[in-house]
């Protein structure tokens, strides 16, 4: 498996975690319900948007087969989160 810490394009598959203990809960609401955001058509986002998003006690873990809705932007951008506090994976 490649790991890569950074944004991740042009692949079949991405996925990210974020630990919680790196968020603010206004963050974490924001990626848990990211499809109804405003912005969500400006990050590339659609009807078909395939971002799952799970949360455990310690981590928010974000998954896609499709990259559709930018993800990174929306993290480090909108929501301000550390691109140091993201781990990307992709394959």
């Amino acid at each position: 498996m490649k790991i890569r810490r950074g944004f991740v394009s042009n692949s079949s598959s991405s996925s990210f975690s974020i630990l919680l203990s790196d968020i603010m809960a206004d963050q974490l609401y924001q990626i848990e319900n990211h499809a109804q955001n405003s912005l969500f058509e400006t990050c590339g986002g659609s009807e078909y948007d395939a971002w799952t998003i799970s949360t455990s006690e310690l981590e928010v873990i974000g998954n896609t087969d499709m990259d559709n809705f930018d993800m990174h932007f929306f993290l480090t951008k909108v929501l301000k989160i550390n691109e140091d506090a993201i781990r990307w994976r992709n394959s």
